[in-house]
């Protein structure tokens, strides 16, 4: 199943009526498969670790950055002590000190970051559990404890990534849904 590629299929000649139905059509088109292909014991699985979870930290470079800001944003207010940085320095030294009981959300369309894989192993290394937010059989997915696939054909070496961004912040709602109503905590507002 082919999906729309977002700014690959809008040509220099479009009308803002065209590229705008474009921008439209592709972001919904690829929120329908992603909710189609999403693994729902992946994600059952991640609310699990989630909600024992003694510190979340939520990483990611790039514009996965924004997505891991947005998890905190929302993550912050459940009341469990959430980590969230833009700084490789401080993911590092984040993932230094975790320890058991603690659960890193890695957040990356590739998957082939080296910086996010070299986070995975040293949260690892110091017993926290691993949720990678990327796409399946990336370096990423692989050295996780659990990986959340998503199925977004963007190619974000030669498109601005639009429509990945879009699934990720839509399954971040999704495990923060999961933990309200597995936790039934109320919301710091």
């Amino acid at each position: 199943m082919a999906l729309p590629m977002l700014i690959a299929n809008v040509n220099e000649d479009d009308s803002v009526e065209s590229y705008t139905g474009k921008i439209f059509e592709s972001a919904m088109a690829t929120l329908d498969h992603v909710r189609h292909s999403l693994d729902k014991s992946a994600i059952n699985r991640a609310v699990d670790l989630l909600t024992q979870a003694k510190k979340i930290a939520f990483f990611g470079l790039g514009s996965s950055a924004a997505v891991a800001h947005d998890a905190m944003n929302k993550f912050f207010r459940f009341n469990v002590p959430v980590v969230y940085s833009d700084d490789i320095v401080l993911q590092r030294m984040s993932c230094m000190n975790c320890s058991d009981g603690d659960v890193v959300v890695l957040i990356s369309h590739t998957g082939r970051t080296k910086n996010l894989v070299e986070l995975a192993q040293l949260a690892r290394e110091n017993d926290a559990m691993v949720i990678a937010l990327t796409s399946a059989g990336t370096p990423l997915a692989r050295e996780a404890t659990l990986a959340i696939t998503l199925d977004v054909p963007e190619d974000t070496d030669i498109y601005m990534p639009m429509v990945s961004r879009l699934a990720q912040l839509t399954v971040i709602d999704v495990l923060a849904t999961g933990f309200t109503l597995r936790r039934g905590c109320k919301i710091q507002r």
